[in-house]
């Protein structure tokens, strides 16, 4: 008859090499390492089919006692037959003495190369786990753009926000042309609706994000400031807020001018107000028109800024229930003059 328990210890140990080679476990990975199984007094890495076992830092090792009695012990030992040689432990760590069935883990902070050995067959059956420094994650893609309704012959800035250190870049604007810099700048010749796509690489591998970008035809238009309508910088942009409360009620927010450049906003009484905005003219600084906005709420808030030169568009929405954010966008339109 044969042992269920032991039957199922080499399926555990392929499904834990599965897991290893897994992406996202890349940096924290389980390595096996069979014990004493096919009667042979011996470790065997389930990966190499040897004694030595490769990592990184941050891995794990298991060992699994397919047979007993055995146990790993950290140490180095001399050379000698069976029961033979003198093995001196490290005190790093120690499994004790256990039959089939048993498993034993340790993870590995540090590069270097770290000896064991079974202390009831001594030098006979030794082994080494290999600590390499951390390996390498492929970074993870992510862009933003602006402005995020751009029309026919805007520049469109796109922002490179990968994080796990990307070393290069490569663009595809859905238009037929490409880049490879970091935050490139395009526009786009036809209206439409374009897949832009950036793969962002490292040592590790490459990784892509895709955004739609929907490029309208554009043409000027005039802002007439009304009840729910500020025009900034002089008039050339148009700014609405729309508001939304958890019980889904919305509205428009009641616009109240204050400068050539500011005015605010109030949802729900004249005397509360619930936020405030500016457009500033920073053309002689970064050739770009600022957006800055500050709120006191944190119901669902929907702010449209507009450039009635062109068609160009912003939007900036604060989530229900959420403390409003502050809008510090200083590269919101790259339309000067």
């Amino acid at each position: 008859m044969r042992n269920s328990s032991l039957d199922r210890l080499p399926r555990l140990a392929a499904a834990l090499l599965v897991l290893a080679a897994l992406p996202g476990l890349a940096r924290a990975a389980t390595f096996v390492v069979n014990v004493g199984g096919n009667g042979i007094p011996a470790f065997v890495d389930a990966t190499s089919g040897t004694n030595a076992t490769t990592i990184h830092v941050g891995d794990t090792v298991q060992w699994m006692w397919l047979s007993g009695p055995h146990s790993t012990s950290s140490g180095t030992c001399t050379s000698g037959g069976y029961y033979g040689g003198a093995c001196t432990p490290d005190n790093q760590w120690e499994s004790g003495q256990h039959s089939a069935g048993y498993s034993f883990t340790h993870t590995f902070s540090t590069v270097g190369n770290f000896n064991y050995y079974c202390s009831v067959h001594q030098a006979m059956m030794q082994g080494m786990v290999k600590v390499q420094a951390a390996a390498t994650a492929p970074p993870s893609a992510a862009f933003r753009f602006s402005p995020t309704g751009p029309v026919v012959g805007t520049t469109v800035r796109f922002i490179d926000t990968s994080t796990g250190a990307p070393t290069s870049w490569s663009w595809d604007f859905g238009d037929g042309q490409v880049a490879n810099v970091q935050s490139p700048s395009h526009s786009f010749a036809a209206a439409g609706t374009y897949t832009v796509t950036l793969s962002s690489t490292n040592a590790g591998g490459t990784n892509t994000a895709s955004q739609s970008v929907t490029v309208a035809p554009g043409g000027q238009t005039v802002c007439v400031a009304d009840a729910s309508t500020l025009c900034l910088s002089n008039g050339r942009f148009q700014v609405t807020a729309q508001w939304q409360k958890p019980d889904g009620n919305s509205g428009s927010g009641n616009a109240i001018s204050l400068t050539a450049d500011s005015g605010y906003f109030w949802f729900f009484d004249p005397s509360n107000i619930e936020l405030i905005t500016k457009v500033l003219n920073a053309c002689g600084i970064n050739s770009d028109y600022w957006v800055f906005g500050a709120g006191l709420t944190n119901v669902k808030v929907t702010v449209d800024v507009l450039d009635t030169s062109n068609g160009v568009s912003e939007q900036y929405v604060n989530p229900l229930g959420t403390p409003f954010a502050p809008i510090q966008d200083t590269a919101a339109f790259p339309t000067c003059p």
